[in-house]
């Protein structure tokens, strides 16, 4: 204590000290000022190109990240893994047509289309079902399902399916 401090009461509050300014901001180690690092600032991103579908309702930017699809249909998943210009709508009817099954199932699940999906589904043979199931493998069972009973929804032939 210093005795210039001391005042009848008892020593007197420092301004730092007091109730009233109670500081809640991190205080770094060393530091003289409290900064809590938090930063507001709107990112920038380049693009190079974007394209819109005939429809509208989606469209695509290609920027330094990669490419971006952005679409307003809530049930549009874009998988470009395996997607090639190979895989096409006319190369999925010409293996429908050869009795490539597997494999026209395989390119209709890679584009995503609904109406292909279906018409793959509804070209294979009874016969050839057992041999297409197997060879799509286990990475595209939980999407050919959401097809099946997307096509159950509205059909009244449910033992079709």
């Amino acid at each position: 204590l210093h005795s210039k401090n001391l005042t009848d009461g008892g020593p007197m509050d420092d301004e730092a000290d007091s109730a009233d300014e109670i500081d809640n901001a991190p205080h770094l180690p060393g530091a003289r000022r409290a900064d809590d690092g938090s930063r507001r600032s709107r990112v920038e991103v380049l693009t190079m190109q974007v394209a819109f579908s005939p429809t509208g309702r989606e469209w695509s930017a290609v920027s330094g990240e990669g490419l971006h699809v952005y679409s307003l249909d809530e049930d549009m998943i874009f998988d470009p893994l395996a997607l090639t210009e190979a895989v096409t709508p006319s190369a999925v009817h010409k293996n429908l047509k050869s009795g490539k099954f597997g494999a026209a199932l395989l390119m209709s699940l890679h584009l995503n289309e609904f109406g292909l999906v279906k018409a793959v589904i509804e070209d294979t043979p009874y016969e050839s079902i057992a041999n297409v199931v197997r060879s799509i493998g286990h990475e595209h069972i939980s999407q050919l399902i959401q097809f099946l009973s997307k096509c159950m929804e509205d059909s009244p032939h449910l033992e079709y399916y």
